[in-house]
């Protein structure tokens, strides 16, 4: 049976060196990963694909990817795992809009063919040395690292999503779309909540070649409760999150993520966590 990992931070970093096994069985997570190959040779078995891998490969996994590594010779692997949330709370705070852009081209990346992400040769360095940074910061825990991390990150996801664009081009949206259909409308949703007009069922329709009248259905069916009671638990999911995490008030999260004004947010999220925010906070 195929083990699934969790983590409990929104973007953690792990590095090792597997001598002769990996020593993790076959598993999928709940957030997503990138695998860094500081060096060393093996396999890497993806979903039902077998890859031959090496020094200088990265692969990206979504909480979908069952995979493990078959260790030929030892080898270093630097790993990063962060989750949607991670992405969600800075776009909420920023005013840069590449966030939720470029998340997109992650979120619905699907494992077509599982080989190394890179496509573009020069971005090889830069993604490695991205790798270096962040780990550094997470391990050093100085001042501003939060941040630092946050921008740098921001970085490897742009070029990231460049490449993912590349290895991606000419496969037919059908063939992007067949694995994983239920969790890539989910994950729309999540990272378009905040924009009304992409969350409504005529866009979410169009965007996965749905019929509107079937998106309702479509949901309702895979998670047992209708798109609107979805949308305002990941608003509330959200706001757990800003008031444990941000100084923001009450009223400046209520009016961020589009509720009506602080007393519907008040009464909403009273519904869900059996608290008013500020007692939550």
């Amino acid at each position: 049976m195929t083990k699934r990992f969790y983590i409990a931070k929104d973007i953690d970093l792990l590095e090792f060196k597997a001598i002769n096994e990996w020593g993790h069985p076959r598993h999928n997570h709940h957030f997503y990963e990138l695998t860094f190959v500081m060096d060393g040779k093996g396999q890497h078995l993806l979903n039902e694909s077998t890859v031959d891998y090496k020094k200088g490969d990265i692969f990206f996994l979504a909480p979908k990817d069952e995979h493990e590594f078959i260790i030929h010779e030892p080898t270093t692997f630097g790993i990063i795992k962060f989750t949607e949330q991670f992405f969600m709370e800075n776009a909420s705070l920023s005013k840069n809009t590449y966030w939720l852009k470029n998340l997109q081209s992650i979120v619905f990346h699907s494992n077509v063919i599982a080989k190394s992400v890179i496509e573009i040769e020069s971005d090889r360095k830069q993604l490695f040395g991205l790798y270096c940074l962040i780990r550094d910061e997470l391990l050093n825990k100085i001042s501003y690292g939060h941040r630092v991390i946050v921008e740098l990150f921001g970085a490897l996801l742009i070029i990231l999503s460049r490449n993912l664009k590349t290895s991606t081009h000419g496969i037919p949206n059908e063939r992007l779309s067949e694995k994983g259909r239920v969790d890539d409308v989910l994950s729309y949703i999540r990272q378009n909540v905040l924009q009304r007009d992409m969350v409504k069922v005529s866009t979410i329709a169009s965007v996965f070649h749905l019929s509107p009248n079937y998106v309702g259905i479509f949901i309702k069916k895979h998670l047992g409760i209708s798109l609107q009671k979805y949308i305002q638990q990941t608003k509330i999911k959200m706001a757990e999150s800003l008031l444990k995490q941000s100084n923001l008030h009450v009223n400046e999260i209520a009016e961020k993520l589009g509720f009506t004004d602080a007393a519907h947010f008040n009464k909403i999220f009273r519904k869900y966590v059996g608290v008013v925010p500020s007692k939550f906070k």
